[in-house]
């Protein structure tokens, strides 16, 4: 759950802000007419993006890299020509609307021309983003379980929970921004936002260059000498996704903090106490949405870091448990005494081959009974990673499966492999025979 929570989200927190940016510059420009521009953008990269991830994923045919490469180039080319376009524009029709006459003329060409830009570019990041998210659903590893087991709802759970969060944040983010009612303060949140975007897609794209791609012909060959600028750019891009994510997350965030600071204070003339009121409360309704959005932009932030952090630490398994050896050779039995695993806990044990191969084995009480869950510390899916205990429940290291304490025994799925054994006289007892039969499971 908490893979496809990060993943979601940072593929597509930085595209929602610029796609909710563009569009509550369309409704603040052009009012409804401006959403016909950001609608085509969508569904234009929507659709494109859905063509993208059937076709990468049942053809087999997409060059990933070069796609993304002529992406990069394409969004850095079109960011220039709308911050051009946008600011030129809005210095040229000031006294009119911010992008065109107001009148019978409709949006203007100036406001369709910028509208147009924006609506290739929406379609332009999603196309780059969209296709992998949509494919997400469908590429869940369930260890075999289907679609209809708790591995799959398990994942899609965080990765329907990351689509909730940016909604909300979008949802709330547009809100502040149409209450802001400031046209200018939109426009170069945006452009700042779409220039920080841009440079990471330019580092992105340098480093397929630096790489020497070979598909990469008509460009002049890469030499460090010649462009020294080039791998320390592409370097920097490539490993701090998250820098760029969080500055564009700032930069979003001047609208939230501008309308809390904005709607403090009454500014606006009253005639009774009653209006004094209506705009008392409407105040604090827009210090309310700038608050939610605030919440839910660091509720992202904690998805990207705190979230992966936990996903990405590393687990130690706790060391192995004493036990005594009765015989010798392959007729030797290991015994180990009841009450020293009937605690409910998972119990780890191990024995050295002559091979020098590790065999580990765990053992576990089952709940409302003398059963006890007794398994080789290795699944028939994820090798040797072996299971560690998190609070009551039994975790697989590698895919983060809880494990069914009952089912432990038993083969299947995540299930340890099973390893028999029996209990006599208060001890539970394993066959050496069967100890180094299973030296192959892990070696």
């Amino acid at each position: 759950m908490l893979k496809y929570l990060e993943t979601v989200t940072g593929d597509l927190w930085s595209v929602c802000i610029l796609i909710c940016l563009f569009w509550s510059l369309c409704s603040l420009a052009f009012g409804k007419r401006g959403n016909r521009f950001i609608l085509a953008g969508m569904l234009a990269g929507a659709a494109a993006s859905a063509g993208m991830a059937w076709m990468k994923n049942t053809t087999g045919r997409i060059a990933t890299n070069q796609w993304n490469f002529y992406i990069f180039l394409a969004v850095i080319v079109f960011t220039l020509l709308f911050s051009v376009f946008s600011i030129a524009f809005g210095r040229k029709h000031r006294k009119l609307t911010y992008y065109g006459s107001d009148t019978e003329e409709g949006i203007g060409a100036g406001g369709w021309i910028v509208g147009s830009l924006g609506a290739v570019l929406t379609a332009l990041l999603l196309f780059y983003e969209l296709p992998d998210v949509m494919a997400y659903p469908f590429t869940f590893e369930t260890l075999g379980n289907g679609f209809l087991s708790a591995e799959y709802f398990t994942r899609l759970a965080g990765y329907l929970a990351a689509l909730l969060i940016l909604w909300i944040y979008v949802r709330f983010l547009y809100q502040c921004a149409m209450e802001l009612d400031s046209t200018r303060t939109v426009l170069w949140v945006m452009n700042l936002a779409l220039g920080v975007n841009a440079i990471r897609f330019l580092g992105l794209a340098v480093s397929k260059w630096t790489a020497r791609a070979k598909w990469l012909t008509w460009l002049p060959p890469y030499s460090s000498k010649t462009s020294p600028w080039a791998f320390p750019l592409a370097r920097f891009a490539t490993n701090n996704t998250l820098f760029f994510l969080l500055v564009i997350a700032g930069l979003s965030m001047i609208i939230p903090a501008l309308l809390f600071v904005k709607r403090i204070r009454i500014t606006r003339p009253y005639a009774n106490p009653a209006q004094h009121r209506k705009w008392k409360a409407y105040n604090r309704h827009c210090r309310r949405i700038a608050c939610v959005a605030a919440v839910f932009c660091a509720v992202c932030v904690v998805n990207l870091t705190v979230v992966h952090a936990l996903n990405n630490q590393k687990v130690e398994l706790s060391p192995p448990e004493t036990y005594e050896i009765v015989g010798e050779g392959e007729d030797a039995e290991i015994r180990i005494a009841a009450e020293q695993v009937n605690d409910g806990n998972l119990h780890r044990f191990e024995y050295i081959t002559s091979g020098k191969v590790e065999v580990r084995w765990i053992i576990v009480k089952k709940p409302g009974g003398g059963a006890y869950g007794v398994g080789l510390d290795a699944c028939e899916v994820c090798g040797t990673a072996g299971y560690y205990q998190r609070g009551e429940q039994v975790v697989c290291k590698r895919c983060d499966v809880v494990m069914n304490i009952n089912t432990i025994g038993f083969r299947g799925g995540c299930n340890p492999i099973p390893l028999s054994f029996r209990v006599d006289g208060g001890y539970l007892i394993f066959k050496m025979s069967d100890i180094l039969a299973s030296e192959r499971e892990f070696r």
